[in-house]
């Protein structure tokens, strides 16, 4: 591809070779020529790459490139196909999505992935960042029990403890009247519930108040050399082999890790199947059971993944819920009044959560106005090519969906698709809550769905309830006029989502 910009460019012989792979590149797909996209979106990355940086990413539908300014336009292009860079479409067309991603689909993940693949060793890849869907599912049937929801409800006295060093620290915070960063305190709570299910051990995000380890730091600078790194994904090996030398440390969250999996290990002895515990000692277990199925590196993987992937996106929706909701009144009101009619008083279970229809479709709709990852979710067409949104792409070619596109289609969605409504869930039709669900992918799609979904929705189902009874959240003007500012290096994260906590009576 042009895209892979070296040394050899600045020769006679790398600037031929060039020209003859583009050649060859239109030879073997014209259309790339007249479909529509920026000019430079033709021959080289560095478009894309440069709306990743700009945070236009999440935004990049079919009709409508918006800029992160509201209502400011940068490029109109038309039709359900965009040309983000010389072999990446970017996709909005619903019968689309299902050939993608459904299960069956053949397309496999693109080389995009592979700079998510933190050891730098291709052999020893994570449930998100491994290509192959065969050895995807051979190594997603090794943890999977873990993650079902069954499994997860054991974890809820570790959430509810979460839940209640949060409220005190609100209370702290409401009886001063302080300005708090919602967002981050929410992170906080995340982080330290992961670290509970994971490790039987909370980091101590709530207590400290800060980013305990530069943990978040590490996690928000990770996700920005991966992201700007996936579309020169030749690069990151020669990255990985220098960051060590550049400042790029996480020797705690590494260490936290390693420490509390050989605590898991060594009292194995006095482990007993029928006992709550973490995480990590149920990995181990089945290890003691099955040495030659589970490896010391899938344990880590499986830490490091809830780490790196459970306290942002759960930070993110639990952040869009309360968000949304401080923007609707009506909607926080309704809520109120179905939790007021629970009779529940204390921390509702999980079990309590799911009798709760309008809470479930606030959390949904939360979820669909603003889905945690932001980039086209790339896959390649397999042998033999297909048709797409009606146009053919030839094998090899990088085609997604971006979730926040496909969140937002109004012939999906209906014509306030742009709206926060989370009557729209329980006012459809069958038909229409069939192609709601099918469009619907927070957490991806099919095969690929993230594999810990279920986590984020025990967290968000238990704490929200708690928030809006107990207390109330005063947004700062800014927050009510123009609205929060986001930063999307994959995850969407909110930037300035400040509040003003008080007690309700």
């Amino acid at each position: 591809m042009l895209s892979l910009i070296s040394l050899s460019t600045l020769t006679p012989v790398g600037i031929a070779a060039l020209i003859l792979r583009l050649i060859v590149s239109i030879i073997r797909f014209p259309a790339r020529l007249y479909l529509p996209g920026p000019a430079l979106s033709r021959f080289t990355n560095l478009w894309y790459l440069w709306q990743m940086k700009r945070d236009c990413i999440k935004n990049m539908a079919s009709k409508v490139l918006l800029t992160s300014l509201p209502h400011t336009y940068s490029y109109v292009p038309t039709g359900p196909i965009v040309r983000v860079a010389p072999n990446f479409y970017s996709i909005s067309d619903h019968t689309a999505t299902k050939l993608i991603y459904g299960h069956g689909s053949k397309y496999q993940k693109s080389d995009w992935y592979d700079a998510w693949n933190f050891s730098g060793d291709l052999s020893k890849t994570n449930l998100f960042s491994e290509r192959s869907s065969k050895k995807h599912a051979d190594e997603r049937k090794k943890v999977a029990s873990l993650y079902s929801m069954t499994s997860l409800v054991a974890y809820e006295p570790f959430v509810d403890n979460c839940i209640e060093i949060l409220k005190q620290r609100l209370d702290e915070f409401a009886s001063t009247g302080r300005l708090i960063d919602m967002g981050h305190w929410l992170q906080c709570y995340a982080f330290d519930v992961i670290g509970k299910i994971t490790f039987g051990d909370r980091f101590g995000f709530l207590d400290a108040g800060n980013d305990v380890g530069n943990m978040i730091e590490f996690l928000d600078d990770s996700f920005t050399v991966c992201s700007y790194f996936g579309p020169y994904v030749w690069l990151y090996p020669m990255f990985l082999k220098l960051s060590k030398y550049i400042g790029i440390d996480q020797s705690y969250a590494n260490g936290f890790s390693f420490r509390h999996i050989q605590e898991a290990k060594a009292t194995m002895k006095n482990y007993h199947a029928d006992l709550p515990s973490h995480m990590t000692m149920k990995v181990v277990q089945a290890q003691a059971q099955n040495p030659e199925k589970i490896s010391d590196y899938d344990i880590l993987a499986t830490a490091g993944s809830n780490v790196g992937a459970g306290s942002d996106t759960t930070a993110i929706s639990l952040s869009s819920i309360l968000y949304n909701l401080l923007h609707t009144p009506a909607c926080m009101e309704r809520l109120r009044e179905e939790m007021k009619s629970s009779g529940i008083t204390g921390n509702p279970t999980f079990k309590e959560t799911q009798a709760m229809p309008y809470l479930q479709a606030v959390m949904k709709e939360a979820l669909r106005v603003h889905p945690a990852t932001g980039f086209p979710i790339f896959r390649v067409v397999p042998p033999g090519g297909e048709v797409l949104a009606g146009q053919f792409f030839p094998e090899g070619t990088n085609v997604g969906v971006n979730s926040w596109v496909s969140h937002y289609d109004t012939n999906v969605y209906g014509p306030d698709a742009a709206s926060f409504r989370p009557e729209r869930w329980l006012e459809a039709n069958e038909q229409q809550a069939r192609l709601m669900e099918q469009n619907f992918m927070p957490f991806g799609m099919g095969s690929r769905t993230c594999i810990g979904k279920n986590i984020p929705l025990l967290e968000m189902s238990k704490l929200i309830p708690v928030l809006v009874r107990d207390f109330d959240f005063e947004l700062t003007q800014d927050n009510k006029v123009d609205g929060w500012r986001t930063r999307n290096r994959w995850f969407v994260k909110p930037r300035d989502f400040k509040v003003i906590p008080t007690r309700r009576t």
